[in-house]
This record gives structure tokens, C-alpha cells and sequence, in this order.
């Protein structure tokens, strides 16, 4: 019964996640995260469906070798995921920072997408407890996208009424490294003598504090909510860009 019921789990998670998969890369960015959700639930719905040809498999040593790995594997992306979850829900702004960094995320034509959206309204909150704190959207132009990020942000922002005047605009950068560093001169280089923080989504938070660090500022942070359907394709995507960032410092 137990057997039955660990198959039945197993099948279930692992049809949820293809589907989970199929439809961010159908309906929203279709980003490497989203295909490797699509991998990781084949790798748990065929050999719960397929339990007699992976008893088969099992017996043949290279077979075994790799689903040894897949579990460790498996062991260690659920430990990653865990720590970035905490790691990145530890806000400690202070709401009297002087400038606060808007990370881009992406657009749909002239649209921000979810976790872009997510970013901006918690930067909306952010704004109404610090009245004086002066904004910079950061993003360049990607592909897909009919106007640069920065400028999508400004549009969101003043439409729900903040002060244009409190804006400031980055549109250069690609990355998150680039954020920092353009961002900083789009504020005259002034961001590592004042007090600054960064919003970002929760899975991106660690990533983008240590990026930030390695360029010698010392920001601090707020995260933005990742919604349920986004979870798996934006962390499993990031533990790829930790990946990156660890061996080759960007």
C-alpha cells in the first residue's frame, strides 16, 4: 500500500511539474528554468508509471550509478531551494535608504511580466513608507521586448502615482552585475557613500546581494513574492546562475 501510494505522489508531482513547465514556456518567458521543470518531472512521472521497466533498469549498475546521482541531486537543489527561500524573505531595509534599485525582469511586448509586476509594487509600498527616497529602475531593451525595461517601470510607477521627478532611469544594463554598476552612475556614483537598497523577487535576492558585493557595495534588500505557477522555473534558474556566479564571479 505504501509502495502504491509513494508511486501515486511521485506520478502526480511529476505530472504537475511537466504541465507547470509547458505552460510557462507556452504563456510566459520561456527561460531555461521552465524546460528544466519539464526534465524534472519526467524524472519523477516515468519511473512512477513505468515501475516495472525501471526495476529493470536499476539492475544494471550505470542505471543504478545514476539514479544514486539523481537523488543526491535532488537532495541538494531542495536544500538550495530552501535556503534561498529563507535567505531571500529576510528583508532588512531600514525605509530610510536614500535611493531604492529596481531590478528588471523582463517585459511582454511593452508589459511587465509577473515577477517584473511583483517588483514594482513592492516598490510601490516601499515608496509610500519613504517619502524621500529617490527610485532607479534598472534595465535595458532584451529580446521580445518593445521598449527597454526601465522605461516600462517608470510607466508603471508614475501611472500609480509616484513623481516622475523621483525616478531615475537606467536602461543600459542586461544583467544583474550591470544593474548595479550602471545604476550607480545613473546616481552620479554616489550609491556607495549613501544608504541604498535593492528589490528583487525572493529566489533572487541572494544572488543579486552577493553580485552587488562583489562590486563593493553593501546594499540592503526587500524581496518581492514569487507566485506559485513562477516557483519551480525561477529556482531551479537561479540555482543555475549561483552555479555561474560561484565559478566565475558574475
Amino acid at each position: 500500500m505504501l509502495k502504491h501510494a509513494i508511486r501515486a505522489i511521485a506520478a502526480a508531482i511529476g505530472a504537475a511539474l511537466i504541465l507547470n513547465g509547458i505552460f510557462m514556456i507556452i504563456f510566459a518567458n520561456s527561460t531555461i528554468g521552465s524546460y528544466l521543470t519539464v526534465l524534472i518531472g519526467i524524472i519523477f512521472f516515468l519511473p512512477a508509471i513505468f515501475i516495472g521497466t525501471a526495476k529493470r533498469l536499476l539492475s544494471i549498475p550505470v542505471f543504478k550509478l545514476l539514479a544514486a546521482l539523481i537523488v543526491c541531486g535532488g537532495i541538494v537543489t531542495a536544500v538550495m531551494i530552501m535556503f534561498l527561500f529563507v535567505y531571500g524573505t529576510a528583508d532588512n531595509v531600514t525605509y530610510n535608504e536614500d535611493y531604492l534599485i529596481v531590478l528588471g525582469c523582463g517585459l511582454r511586448g511593452e508589459e511587465p511580466t509577473e515577477p517584473l509586476r511583483a517588483r514594482l509594487d513592492t516598490a510601490l509600498d516601499y515608496l509610500d513608507r519613504n517619502e524621500t527616497c529617490t527610485v532607479i529602475v534598472s534595465g535595458g531593451q532584451g529580446r521580445g521586448e518593445a521598449i527597454t525595461e526601465a522605461e516600462a517601470m517608470r510607466r508603471y510607477l508614475t501611472e500609480r502615482g509616484v513623481d516622475n521627478d523621483r525616478i531615475i532611469i537606467e536602461d543600459r544594463s542586461t544583467s544583474t552585475s550591470e544593474n548595479f554598476k550602471f545604476s550607480n552612475k545613473a546616481a552620479d556614483n554616489l550609491l556607495a557613500a549613501t544608504q541604498t537598497a535593492f528589490v528583487t523577487n525572493d529566489f533572487h535576492i541572494y544572488r543579486a546581494y552577493n553580485l552587488a558585493r562583489l562590486q563593493g557595495f553593501t546594499f540592503n534588500h526587500i524581496h518581492a513574492d514569487t507566485s506559485w505557477y513562477n516557483l519551480a522555473p525561477c529556482y531551479l534558474r537561479e540555482m543555475l546562475a549561483i552555479m555561474k556566479m560561484t565559478a566565475f564571479g558574475y
